[in-house]
């Protein structure tokens, strides 16, 4: 009887293996192995810095992302040599006047303002890291070049040598909180098999030989620039220049499956103008890293009660929503274009990102010029623009309109959201932890 052969391969990109059964028992089929030794140079490469599995173990934006982080992680290497050369000279390495006890406490006090302003950058800035890790990544090298043009900076200045360390120190604090966080973010989003742990440990591999080999540049650099003022600052330069750009294609090649509050207000405008929802990568193409986003209306999540419940028509209002079966309560200020939204103790993912729709469905009809340009919109222009001509504060018209618009719309807004790509099970829309419940007196 002929066997059929198996056929076995390591991952998707190695070469085949193949097997086959005789009188004699199992057998491999011999392979050409004239290219072996470059064939197991490959497979080192891959095995010692990408995740098993490379790249169904990934994201699509993997490759593309690292090849940018790798480039930005050079040119702050250099850059950092040439910060160091800057310090030792400044804390007096080589200067038969400078003491040990001077130069020692000139590193505490610079390490404890690190410390005491990582505390109080993670304190109030620490939930945003997660809704807007592109962002705060960007803002995080930024910090870094701030902090390396201050420790050039610094030996230039000798009566403020230690004033200028303390203030590095700090930028290097706001770099140690975001640029660890966000990395985390970004290898979250890079991991698709339950493989963090992989996917961080190769990251730091390829990091570890970035810097290595920025090392080697530096040992060949820093004796011919030592002494050539003018040539450090102009290599800082160039480096600074190198690694902003670096920094800002990483960020960009990055394309997030979830809302945060900007992605969500270009998914929702789209639905709006055009009758459907973009993608992530689209959508991930026109977010805004630095600047703020193009909201007409800003809305908070999670907000205390207080915030909301200004008078008994507040509070009737809140009664009738629940009647309805909101699990959330939203009031919105035409004067502060603001919508404060609280949440039920019990309500999840879905109802937030519906509060967080009716908050977008507002903006959105408050700055269009045109209500019948949007196919969605249009059927209810006769209804929407004597509301939008009220003058009152609240709105509660028009937002008790926009409630029922959003609420007969959104099952058809989270299916086109799921065709198009997006993860709805969790958001990044900033939510803070206030949580209501009612109870019978």
């Amino acid at each position: 009887m002929n066997r059929p052969s198996l056929v076995e391969q390591h991952g998707s990109r190695s070469p085949y293996r193949r097997y086959f059964c005789d009188s004699g028992g199992p057998k491999r089929a011999r392979a050409d192995r004239s290219g072996d030794l470059l064939a197991n140079i490959r497979k080192f490469i891959k095995e010692a810095f990408l995740p098993q599995g490379y790249p169904e173990s990934v994201s699509e934006d993997y490759l593309s992302y690292q090849l940018w982080d790798t480039l930005q992680a050079f040119c702050s290497s250099i850059t950092g040599t040439l910060a160091t050369l800057a310090i030792m000279k400044g804390v007096g390495v080589g200067d038969s006047a400078a003491t040990p006890l001077a130069a020692t406490i000139t590193w505490m006090l610079r390490d404890g303002t690190g410390m005491m302003g990582k505390i109080l950058f993670a304190w109030t800035r620490g939930s945003d890291l997660d809704c807007n890790a592109k962002k705060w990544r960007l803002v995080a090298d930024f910090m870094n070049d701030v902090a390396t043009f201050l420790d050039l900076l610094a030996p230039l200045f000798p009566l403020f040598f230690l004033l200028i360390m303390c203030v590095s120190s700090l930028s290097k604090a706001v770099v140690g909180i975001a640029g660890a966080a966000t990395r985390a973010a970004f290898v979250q989003h890079q991991a698709r098999r339950d493989n963090m742990a992989d996917v961080s440990a190769k990251d730091n591999s390829q990091e570890t030989l970035v810097n290595l080999a920025a090392l080697l540049v530096g040992l060949f650099m820093t004796p011919r620039v030592a002494g050539h003022p003018k040539l450090v600052w102009l290599l800082f330069t160039i480096f600074t220049c190198l690694h902003l750009f670096a920094n800002y294609r990483a960020a960009s090649v990055v394309t997030m499956d979830t809302f945060n509050q900007n992605r969500l207000h270009l998914a929702v405008e789209g639905y709006l103008r055009h009758g459907k929802v973009l993608g992530p990568k689209p959508i991930n193409s026109r977010e805004p890293l630095l600047r703020g986003g193009s909201q007409t209306v800003t809305y908070k999540l999670g907000v205390p009660l207080a915030k909301l419940l200004k008078s008994s028509a507040d509070y009737d209002a809140a009664m009738d929503g629940t009647q309805k079966g909101y699990k959330y309560i939203i009031k919105f200020s035409r004067s502060q274009r603001c919508v404060w939204i609280a949440l039920e103790k019990d309500s999840e993912a879905d109802s937030q990102l519906k509060a967080a729709i009716v908050a977008e469905l507002l903006g959105y009809m408050l700055s269009c010029q045109d209500l019948t340009s949007s196919p969605l919109l249009s059927r209810y222009a006769k209804h929407l623009y004597p509301l939008l001509q009220e003058h009152n504060d609240d709105g509660a018209s028009l937002l008790n309109y926009t409630q029922s618009v959003a609420e007969s719309h959104y099952a058809d807004m989270v299916r086109e959201m799921e065709a198009a790509g997006w993860a709805l099970s969790h958001h990044l829309l900033g939510t803070d932890e206030w949580r209501y419940t009612w109870m019978q007196d």
